[in-house]
């Protein structure tokens, strides 16, 4: 039997026994996280001895390679631990940053690389469409090339599905709320540990992150591709990217994506879009504003676009256009649940839209910019 010594964990005072040839080597605590060496041997005193003999499962093995995981004597008082907070970006990158096109930015990674939670924790914390931080709800990536045959129909399901909100999960659990993510049961390992990113009550993920898996040499490799381009900077940051020559173009495509609203947009979105509207010459796209009578999957076949010179209104087989100099009414109708505009405009059919409040309002604000000849009523209930 390999001479056997305690160690305690600085962070927390968590015990384990590991062997003596592990002295001076750097540790993770499995409680609380803490990164520490491994101590001289300490003096065996009865709570040792008490732990050694009351211990549930000798076989337990810790990230230091011990047979036990013995528990803090009643009169050691656990440090006090703090929320969670996101693992620091390793020295060298874990992804590659393979390119940018019309759907968004592209990283690859092995597989086996889902087993590492820093890798899985690195989406920031914000929309991953209008990059938002309120009211987040928490999605997964779904590899949707790993899925059962019998399963292959649901991925559009699987990829919109909603675990709950994120305010709520870390209230519960503020230390270990990223630990406690359940697996993706319909996915083999190491597909099925979760890959968190988040969407607002106000945006839709149809098209924000597309994953799928590659075979290069022998080799499963994870392909992550990213419409906003803020957070795909984010995402290779906290991947360790800031150093590669890569980050640069990254931070120039941010920054010209978040002045160009149409490209903005996913792709998917996009390419509907396209099938109704295409920007004329000189013209500016100032925003798109889906219409909620229709899915999160069908967003894009529906709804109205402004531009500076013009609204355009597609629902089911109206499809109508608006010149802004011309002039005309919008009047909004709205409560905290919902918000319905209508546009009128002379020798022109009217217009009924479903929209979030928000964007609601926003259409009201981007309209009034336009310093055109239109009358704009807002008005709001209590309901």
């Amino acid at each position: 039997m390999p001479d056997l010594t305690v160690v305690v964990c600085p962070g927390c005072l968590q015990k384990y026994r590991v062997a003596s040839d592990r002295l001076g080597r750097k540790a993770t605590c499995k409680k609380c996280g803490e990164r520490f060496k491994i101590a001289v041997k300490p003096q065996i005193d009865d709570d040792t001895i008490f732990g050694w003999v009351t211990e549930d499962d000798p076989a337990s093995s810790s990230v230091m390679g011990s047979t036990g995981i013995f528990t803090p004597s009643a009169t050691q008082a656990p440090a006090k631990r703090e929320r969670w907070s996101r693992p620091k970006p390793p020295a060298e990158p874990r992804v590659k940053f393979d390119r940018i096109d019309e759907i968004g930015a592209y990283f690859e990674f092995p597989s086996y690389l889902l087993e590492d939670p820093a890798l899985r924790a690195s989406f920031p914390h914000r929309c991953v469409h209008c990059l938002g931080q309120k009211d987040l709800t928490v999605h997964f990536l779904i590899w949707g090339d790993k899925l059962p045959r019998s399963d292959a129909l649901r991925l559009n399901d699987a990829e919109n599905r909603t675990v709950r909100k994120l305010e709520d999960i870390m209230k519960r659990d503020p230390v270990d709320w990223f630990d406690q993510l359940e697996p993706i049961s319909m996915l083999p390992p190491p597909f099925s540990n979760p890959v968190p990113y988040y969407v607002c009550g106000q945006c839709s993920a149809i098209g924000e992150v597309v994953s799928h898996v590659l075979s290069r040499e022998a080799m499963e490799h994870c392909q992550v591709a990213i419409a906003n381009l803020s957070i795909a900077l984010d995402f290779f940051r906290n991947n360790g990217g800031r150093s590669e020559p890569e980050y640069k173009e990254l931070q120039t495509a941010s920054r010209q994506q978040k002045d160009d609203q149409w490209r903005r947009l996913p792709f998917a979105v996009r390419a509907k879009i396209s099938q109704w509207f295409s920007l004329e010459e000189e013209e500016k796209f100032l925003g798109y504003f889906p219409d909620e009578d229709f899915s999160r999957s069908e967003t894009g076949s529906a709804g109205l676009i402004l531009t500076d010179k013009r609204m355009v209104y597609k629902k089911y087989a109206s499809h109508r256009q608006y010149p802004l100099a011309k002039g005309g009414k919008l009047f909004i109708e709205t409560d905290r649940a919902a918000a319905m505009a209508e546009i009128s405009q002379k020798d022109e059919r009217d217009a009924m839209l479903t929209v979030k409040p928000q964007a609601a309002t926003h259409l009201a604000k981007l309209l009034t910019h336009q310093s055109q000849p239109w009358e704009i009523k807002v008005h709001t209930s209590e309901s």
